[in-house]
């Protein structure tokens, strides 16, 4: 691209800056206001209305827990947060509450949670939104803290207006605004009427970096900070022109000032010196606050606050806290329980960062994923095994699912009741892994499944917090012999490699199915099959059905039940407009792969296990697999790895 490419572009992106701002008088806004009553909206409503402007997405019924059936998924979120659907669906229930001017937006939202959890990624999601949202805002020109001009109507004439242009009018002029109205020889006529739709309105953008309409307020060491940060401060420089109560000499530039029209995030609230939680008080209820010398300031905004579980257990023990108990609204912000979603977090960082051109092989974010769950389940009378409670969790198959018969919305509550995922292992701790792995292997150009195990456990020994039990038993989730991921890893290796080695595995899969499932309908409906060749009607083949179902435990006595179940769901199926096919019904679908597997365990065995051999049958059946596995997303250097581990599980095996 040339030297004048790039200045053509500056110049571009200079005239979209000088695009001037909308500029009138108050009385101009009211037609406006009139045309579209949400561009007075309190912010709250414009909160609510930012993120629906972006629309939903229906969740299924299956998954949605007792008060949460009309909970959908947010696609202003989705991009940024994933597993959350439930603290989302609560936190629009607080804006919408609040866009409608109940008393529950003025409340102080806390979002509580471990670390890592996505509190502050929801804050500045929230703000980033603000900054970028196309409804236009209006505030009065000059004011310090950008406020909604219809606050200059006087109070005995808002009921009419409010009649008339169809919104609600709520608060007052700050100090510096009702100065300048009255004070002001230009906002009067002759006999001393105050012309207050004379006075100037102007468009704004809401900006964090100008201190528009977003603040933040971080909590720093008690001795040196100052309330002043949240409710601005007297102009020494000013004082003996005007006076200390003169509005001034007072910088009206505090973050709860600031914030007015938006949002103030209020970091690590419960870590601050409690003296500036008074402040909050009336905000939260009057969404007033206090400076000295000056009656109450009116301010609109949305308080997000967040801290840790261990801090809010405290404070919400210490009864000297109730006042402020009674103005906050907690919604807990737990880690992510489903294998899907928490890899779309690691793929996010990674797609960010400078390793997105290293290969990941398949499964590598899928056991971080499934090693980011295990630890933070709690333990289930329902479903004691945890790899089994992560696959229910995640909608995975799960062996003899459907003969179980879990309740996975019973389930979802049992752990809710336990603080289920309140607690484990943070995403900070296993990207850090993650990214070990990642320069350690990018000379390689790859990162593999084993690799990201032994970079996660390696990882225990640069962490700070965990105990020597936590630990123990974190390492087993990874590394145990048994309910692991590497058990896990162990299995789904093998089935990899077995698949690469059969020949047209979906077609022999399929057709396996269809002649199972030929026999089994004819079973329930106690029919007979008429055999291809001879025409002549048989039995349903007994033998066949029989050596599919023993692999998945299915014995004597419940064979009829079995086939009835899968009878059951073909026919729902079918009525949903659904496919049904060999890998539709997960019990089947286990036990054909197994029947399948089974049939080529020798060939493979001998194929990888046994190295030494160097026959041109042997050497062309690993390379079709090699090529395989490349087909199905491996490159070489994943695709040998893959082979030599698997061939030494076999090797160990034998």
């Amino acid at each position: 691209m040339a030297k004048d490419d790039f200045k053509k572009i500056i110049e571009e992106s200079r005239k979209e800056e000088r695009q001037a701002p909308w500029e009138g008088t108050c009385l101009d806004y009211l037609s406006l206001v009139k045309e579209n009553p949400a561009v007075a909206q309190l912010a709250p409503g414009r909160l609510y209305e930012m993120v629906m402007q972006k629309e939903t997405v229906d969740v299924q019924d299956a998954v949605k827990l007792p008060d949460y059936e009309d909970m959908v998924s947010y696609n202003f979120f989705n991009s940024e947060l994933f597993g959350l659907d439930e603290s989302l669906h609560d936190l629009m229930k607080f804006f919408k509450a609040g866009a409608r001017r109940t008393e529950t937006g003025k409340r102080i939202l806390i979002l509580v949670g471990p670390v890592s959890s996505g509190k502050s990624t929801i804050a500045t999601i929230l703000k980033r939104g603000l900054e970028l949202d196309p409804v236009p805002i209006y505030a009065i020109k000059g004011c310090p803290i950008h406020e909604e001009p219809l606050h200059l109507i006087p109070m005995n004439q808002r009921p009419k207006w409010e009649e008339t242009i169809g919104a609600k009018i709520e608060g007052d002029l700050c100090p510096m605004c009702r100065f300048n109205l009255l004070e002001n020889d230009q906002y009067k006529d002759g006999q001393g009427n105050v012309l207050w739709e004379k006075f100037p309105v102007i468009s704004m953008k809401l900006r964090e970096r100008s201190r528009i309409g977003i603040g933040t307020f971080q909590p720093s060491d008690p001795k040196n900070q100052d309330i002043s940060e949240l409710i601005g401060r007297v102009d020494l420089s000013k004082i003996t022109q005007y006076g200390e109560t003169d509005p001034r000499a007072y910088s009206l530039d505090g973050e709860l000032e600031i914030a007015n029209r938006g949002l103030m995030e209020y970091v690590e609230i419960l870590k601050c010196d409690i003296k500036f939680h008074y402040i909050l008080i009336t905000v939260a209820q009057e969404q007033v606050l206090k400076a000295p010398g000056f009656p109450q300031i009116y301010v609109d905004e949305v308080i997000l606050s967040h801290t840790n579980q261990v801090e809010f257990e405290k404070f919400k023990s210490t009864k000297e806290n109730e006042a402020l108990h009674d103005r906050m609204y907690p919604i807990f912000i737990p880690y992510n329980i489903k294998v899907d979603e928490e890899e779309k977090i690691y793929k996010k960082l990674i797609e960010k960062s400078e390793f997105g051109d290293v290969h990941l092989a398949p499964h590598t974010l899928n056991v971080v994923a499934q090693f980011a769950v295990l630890t933070r389940l709690t333990e289930s009378q329902l479903c004691p095994n945890p790899v089994k409670k992560m696959k229910y969790y995640n909608g995975d198959p799960v062996a003899e699912k459907e003969k179980d018969q879990i309740d996975l919305v019973q389930l979802r509550i049992e752990g809710k009741k336990n603080a289920e995922a309140m607690s484990g292992i943070s995403p900070r701790f296993l990207v850090n892994a993650l990214n070990v792995a990642l320069g350690e292997k990018e000379s390689v150009g790859c990162v593999n499944p084993l690799d990201a195990i032994r970079s996660l456990r390696a990882n225990f020994g640069h962490h700070i917090g965990f105990t020597e039990e936590e630990e123990a038993k974190y390492l087993n989730f990874l590394i145990g012999e048994k309910d692991s991921v590497l058990s896990e890893f162990k299995q789904i290796a093998k089935k990899e490699v077995n698949r690469a080695f059969l020949f047209a595995y979906e077609d022999q899969a399929q057709a396996l199915f269809d002649n199972y499932m030929k026999n089994a309908t004819a079973f329930c409906l106690k029919k007979k099959i008429r055999d291809p060749v001879t025409h002549e009607e048989q039995e349903p083949d007994d033998k066949l059905m029989r050596s599919i179902e023993e692999l998945i435990g299915v014995s004597e006595n419940t064979k009829k039940e079995f086939r009835q179940g899968i009878f059951v769901f073909k026919s729902d199926a079918i009525d949903q407009g659904k496919e049904f096919s060999f890998n539709t019904y997960t019990p089947l679908q286990e036990a054909i792969e197994k029947k399948l597997i089974g049939d080529l365990k020798n060939v493979v065995s001998l194929t990888i296990a046994d190295k030494t051999r160097k026959d041109p049958k042997t050497v062309k059946r690993r390379e079709d697999a090699l090529e395989a596995l490349k087909e199905k997303g491996y490159c070489p250097a994943c695709a040998e790895s893959l082979l030599q581990f698997v061939g030494d599980l076999l090797r160990k095996e034998e």
